[in-house]
């Protein structure tokens, strides 16, 4: 079983990638393969709109980064994909990197990725639930658009201090893994 595990957040240790890797620790438990980027160390550009995706290759055709990611997040099993909200959406790097994944669609609007494929999608954010659904909807459905199954694991009223407790979260997040996992 692969996994790729992508977070979108500048602190390396903050909320919602302390969240994924208890996924990720979970699943290295029970032997699968874990392949962790995190995107604000990586060099990467936006899409550039240049639709070669669509009509000359399989791929995107920019030569960075994100280019082993996005190979392999096509061949994953399981991608867990981790932001914060910042300013009302995911981080910069995040929405750069999902700009991106417009490779994974054909000119007629379906998935280029194999079906039968999961997502957890992870959103820290500071206000309450009540806040930001709007974020879960739209990469949800970019998410769908691409072929997989997705879970949304929301964790509301985190703070930006590296010290918050997650726990109940990491939790949510291990046992998550431990039940697709074993059904597997």
């Amino acid at each position: 079983m692969k996994i790729v595990t992508i977070t979108g957040s500048p602190r390396k240790n903050g909320a919602s990638s302390r969240i994924a890797e208890g996924f990720s620790s979970a699943a290295e438990k029970m032997d699968c393969e874990v392949i962790r980027y995190h995107l604000n160390e990586m060099n990467y550009r936006g899409c550039q709109g240049c639709n070669r995706c669509k009509m000359k290759s399989p791929v995107c055709v920019l030569n960075d980064d994100l280019s082993h990611l996005l190979q392999d997040l096509a061949e994953a099993d399981i991608a867990v994909l981790a932001s914060p909200v910042y300013y009302g959406d995911t981080t910069g790097q995040f929405k750069c990197f999902i700009d991106r994944t417009w490779s994974y669609v054909k000119p007629n609007f379906k998935s280029k990725l194999e079906p039968g494929k999961k997502a957890l999608f992870i959103l820290t954010q500071g206000f309450g639930e009540e806040r930001h659904g709007d974020v879960c909807e739209r990469y949800t459905a970019f998410l769908k658009l691409y072929g997989f199954d997705v879970t949304v694991l929301r964790a509301p009223n985190c703070s930006a201090d590296p010290s918050m407790d997650v726990n109940q979260y990491i939790d949510e997040a291990s046992k998550l893994a431990e039940e697709w996992l074993s059904r597997d």
